[in-house]
């Protein structure tokens, strides 16, 4: 069961939420929006769709809300929001600058940037306001959209850090931030069509997977010069949007796709994996819980929202705990709240009702603990 505790119009379309890691911040939400400029007229043939989408002009925006506990009905308050082209991922790194939280993105424009957040005193009466300030960016390509991106200091913590991006010309890069700027450490052409996803391996920061439209799972060796894939998987049968590895338990990778299926592979082994559930909707993001390690959300396109208990499957079951449909038109993102006493309080967005849901997962103690 769930409890809805609000919905929220986000007034663009919403492709992405995620809850601040970094400790003192958990009650921070972000939110990804983009909406398409459809009073353009474009010049492209309808044969050259590529060209098409990558010209297209989105609007959209960064929202900051709040999380508000006071009260036995928890809520979000929307305290910023930041207007720029349309934002297609968002990803917080769990390492502050500072004492102060940052956050990357990809956007419409075919670029990935870098923002610090702080908290400023109000006229000295003890609310705060919050402020974001953009730190750093980089081109990703020409006429390129910015699809994903990830961290590699979810574990082991690295200065200065590094992060991967995809893109829609199906490359992958790899960058550090060095002395405030995105430095270029390494791109490659991975996928033939949209790279919709890159992933590092948490526990080994030298790998790192990705998805693309060509419907293959990639992993890379960041060690290798060459850019010859460490395994190359055709187990999903329709484009790969999805990947995340387990930040709580060593060797457990989970992938979506628009083939509807959520696989759980130990990444020791890629030939077959270890779990797999049909979801009935394709499958843009994955989440692990962050602290129970056999939790999985999803943000299932076409049909709402699962939470699936991966507990069991190394003897290959998985079983769908919960599926949360409502004020839901094409689901693109999910993510567990980091508070430890609202460990089942979820965010997500849906994108053509332009709404952001907060509820909560109702379940028994031991499907959580």
């Amino acid at each position: 069961m769930s409890k809805i505790c609000q919905v929220l119009d986000t007034g663009f379309y919403a492709d992405s939420v995620e809850w601040c890691p970094c400790d003192g911040n958990h009650d921070i939400l972000l939110c990804g929006t983009y909406q398409l400029d459809e009073s353009q007229e474009m010049k492209q043939s309808n044969s050259d769709e590529a060209k098409k989408m990558n010209n297209q002009t989105r609007h959209g925006n960064v929202q900051v809300y709040k999380l508000n506990t006071t009260d036995e009905s928890n809520s979000l308050t929307k305290t910023s929001a930041i207007e720029m082209p349309g934002v297609l991922d968002i990803k917080w790194s769990p390492d502050l600058d500072g004492e102060n939280p940052v956050f990357g993105l990809v956007n419409s424009v075919g670029t990935a940037e870098l923002y610090v957040m702080n908290h400023r005193d109000e006229m000295g009466g003890g609310s705060t306001a919050t402020e974001i300030t953009k730190l750093a960016g980089v081109t990703l390509g020409e006429n390129v959209l910015g699809l994903s991106l990830d961290w590699a200091n979810r574990i082991t913590k690295s200065d200065p850090p590094q992060l991967t991006t995809s893109s829609s010309d199906g490359h992958i890069h790899v960058h550090q931030l060095i002395s405030g700027d995105l430095t270029l450490l390494s791109s490659w052409k991975a996928h033939d069509y949209e790279a919709w996803i890159t992933a590092f391996n948490y526990w080994d920061t030298n790998v790192l997977f990705s998805g693309g439209d060509d419907c293959r799972l990639k992993g890379w060796d960041l060690r290798q010069k060459s850019t010859t894939p460490i395994f190359s998987s055709k187990r999903h049968e329709m484009g790969v949007c999805s990947i995340q590895s387990n930040p709580v338990r060593d060797h457990l990778l989970c992938t979506g796709s628009y083939d509807e299926h959520l696989l759980v592979w130990d990444n020791r082994q890629m030939k077959q994996p270890l779990g797999d559930t049909q979801l009935g909707g394709g499958i843009w993001r994955v989440k692990w819980h962050p602290e129970h390690g056999h939790l999985i959300l999803t943000a299932t396109m076409y049909n709402g929202y699962h939470i699936v208990d991966a507990h069991c499957v190394s003897d290959g079951k998985m079983s769908v705990l919960h599926r949360y449909e409502k004020d839901v038109s094409l689901g693109y993102g999910a993510d567990w709240c980091h508070i430890v006493s609202l460990k089942n309080l979820i965010a997500t967005c849906s994108f053509y009702n332009h709404s952001l849901q907060l509820w909560q997962f109702e379940v028994q103690n031991q499907d959580v603990g």
